[in-house]
This record gives structure tokens, C-alpha cells and sequence, in this order.
């Protein structure tokens, strides 16, 4: 002990012959800001009291499907992924800043574990999520408006030892093909043949994550959803472009996406904002991770999976239930969609 305070103080000497006192004094303060702004941050990311109903198998994959506000589409997107999960998966329902009981009940049947974080923070549900499966390396994040088909997980998985192969580049995460978004729409036209007839409707085809027809115009995602349906046929037809995958330079929806444990890990898991119910910041700063990491996003081309809508759709999309039940009820089931309990309120 006498020898490590020796050591110290030698090295105080030193560092004050070095930089001056006043030198010294400021590195030492900003060493503690450094130190409290991590401190602070980790709190904000992990912070939230919790519920959780533990049904965990400790297997090497986790399915962690964010859930919670859209209860209307559950009776299709959860049966979907009961019925398409891999086996060699833990599955857990997380919700953010509510507790719903139909969601817990659901998981009692399915076999899943629910948790319930207080905060209204998807960073700190889904980083809650993360540390109470330690066994998970690959780790698969959906939203509870994300239709996936039968080969959905082991597409998506396949393409990232593939992409990471091919490239030489290790993904920080790997992403389907989505039919409502600004980014990937592009080749979901490209592939059904439909990009001339979009621009016709819509305008000119830009690919960003923002302020296009395809994110706040209700037809547009209509209208991609006609031509999306019946889905297991047209998702069997994607799963023929093994090998396909692009690079996606820009910010990109994380509403399914699959990445590896070391990764959110080296990055300090999901960001969330001191305010709850601040979306789209765990989106926002993932994407920055991965461009400062040199760990690529991949959009994984035989992997489709469909988008509800975004936020400015969603009511003219609920009123289009019945109709997509009409066009394909093996993913919407008339006997749930088509009533009138699921016209919005």
C-alpha cells in the first residue's frame, strides 16, 4: 500500500513538472466530468424500476419485440412471430413506460418472458432486455408493427455472416428489406417491377430517412401495401435473392433489425433521452454508432418484412384493415379485422 501512494505521488510530481499546477488541475477536471457524464448516461440508458416475468432458456439467440401502444395489429404481427421464431431463440415481449396485461398473458401462452419498464424510453427497455439474457450473442430487435414470414430470422442471419464475409466488413447490424420506408423502399420497387409506376404517383424516387410521400403521405403506404400482399407470396420471392445485400450510407429504421451482443455492448447499449416518450433517439444514435465504429448497416435483400406505417399514416392505414384482410387473410385475419373494433378512435 506505502508503495502505490509513493507511486502516486511520483507521478503527481511528475505530471505537475510536466503541465503546471494549474496544467494538471484542468486534466484533472476534466477527468471527472468525463467520468460523471458516463456515470450519468448509464443511468439514463438503465435506469427504470422493471417487472419482469422470466421465462428464459438461456439460449444463444434472443427475439426481443418492442410492444406495448399498437394493440390493434398484435393478433397478427405477434402470431406471426410465435409462429416464425427460430428455435434456438429466447423471446421476450418489452414494453416501455406501460404494463399491459393482454401482452403479458399473451407471453404465459407463448412461452416468452415479458418485461415492463417504468420509463417510457425504448433505449432503456431494450438495454434491460439485452442484460437479462447474458446467454444471447445474436440478438434480433422488432417492433410490434414489423409482419415477418417464414424465413425471416434465418434470411436475415444468413445475410450477415454473408455480408460480413463478402465486404470484410462486420456489420453493426443487418436489416430487412422494408416495404414502408424511405431507404429500402426503393428496392422493394426495383424488384416487383413497380419504380416506374411509383414515381408516376408519388414523385421522384429519393431514398432518405425523412420527409418523403412513403413517411407522411397515408396513400403512399397504402398503395405499397397493396402491391406487399398476399405477403408470404411476395416475402418467398425475396428469399430468392440470396447474396443480395447493399450498404446503407445514411440513418436507417431499426424497427427490425439484428446485431451482435459485443457490438451494442462496445457502444454503451441503446440511447434513450432524459425526457420519456422521446422516440426515434435509440434510431438515431445507433445509426451514429455504427458510423463511428466502421461497423456497416446492412440492408439484407432476400429478407422482407413489412412496416405498418409511420405515425402520419397510421389512422388511414387502420381504416384499410378490413381491406387487407379481404386481400390476404393468412396475415390479417378477417375475423379480427374485419370489424368495426378496429377503426380508430
Amino acid at each position: 500500500m506505502n508503495n502505490f501512494f509513493m507511486e502516486m505521488i511520483r507521478k503527481t510530481i511528475q505530471s505537475i513538472q510536466k503541465r503546471g499546477f494549474f496544467g494538471v488541475l484542468r486534466a484533472a477536471i476534466a477527468d471527472f466530468f468525463e467520468v460523471t457524464s458516463r456515470h450519468l448516461a448509464h443511468i439514463r440508458d438503465y435506469g427504470s424500476k422493471y417487472t419482469f416475468i422470466d421465462r428464459r432458456l438461456n439460449k444463444p439467440t434472443l427475439v426481443v419485440i418492442l410492444a406495448g401502444y399498437k394493440s390493434y395489429l398484435w393478433s397478427a404481427t405477434l402470431a406471426r412471430l410465435e409462429k416464425h421464431a427460430p428455435p434456438d431463440a429466447d423471446l421476450c415481449i418489452a414494453s416501455a413506460g406501460t404494463y399491459s396485461k393482454e401482452l403479458a398473458d399473451f407471453c404465459a401462452r407463448a412461452g416468452w418472458s415479458y418485461l415492463s419498464v417504468k420509463r417510457n424510453a425504448p433505449g432503456v427497455a431494450l438495454n434491460r432486455a439485452i442484460a437479462l439474457h447474458p446467454s444471447a450473442d445474436f440478438i434480433y430487435k422488432i417492433d410490434e408493427d414489423i409482419f415477418v414470414g417464414q424465413k425471416f430470422f434465418q434470411l436475415l442471419h444468413a445475410g450477415y455472416e454473408h455480408a460480413w464475409r463478402d465486404s470484410f466488413l462486420e456489420p453493426g447490424f443487418c436489416a430487412p428489406v422494408l416495404n414502408v420506408n424511405g431507404i429500402s423502399y426503393r428496392a422493394f420497387l426495383r424488384e416487383l417491377g413497380h419504380e416506374s409506376e411509383y414515381q408516376r404517383e408519388f414523385g421522384e424516387l429519393i431514398i432518405r430517412c425523412s420527409e418523403l410521400p412513403v413517411h407522411n403521405d397515408p396513400k403512399a403506404s397504402w398503395w405499397l401495401w397493396q402491391r406487399t400482399l398476399p405477403f408470404d407470396e411476395k416475402s418467398e420471392r425475396f428469399s430468392n435473392l440470396l447474396g443480395r445485400y447493399s450498404i446503407c450510407s445514411t440513418r436507417f429504421s431499426i424497427g427490425a433489425i439484428l446485431f451482435r451482443r459485443s457490438f451494442i455492448e462496445k457502444v454503451g447499449g441503446f440511447k434513450s433521452s432524459w425526457h420519456s416518450g422521446v422516440l426515434g433517439v435509440d434510431e438515431d444514435m445507433l445509426c451514429r454508432d455504427c458510423i463511428s465504429k466502421s461497423r456497416p448497416m446492412y440492408i439484407i435483400e432476400s429478407a422482407l418484412a413489412g412496416h405498418f406505417s409511420f405515425y402520419p399514416q397510421e389512422i388511414f392505414m387502420r381504416e384499410r384493415l378490413a381491406d387487407m384482410a379481404r386481400l390476404d387473410p393468412a396475415t390479417f385475419p378477417p375475423e379480427h379485422f374485419c370489424t368495426s373494433t378496429n377503426r380508430p378512435t
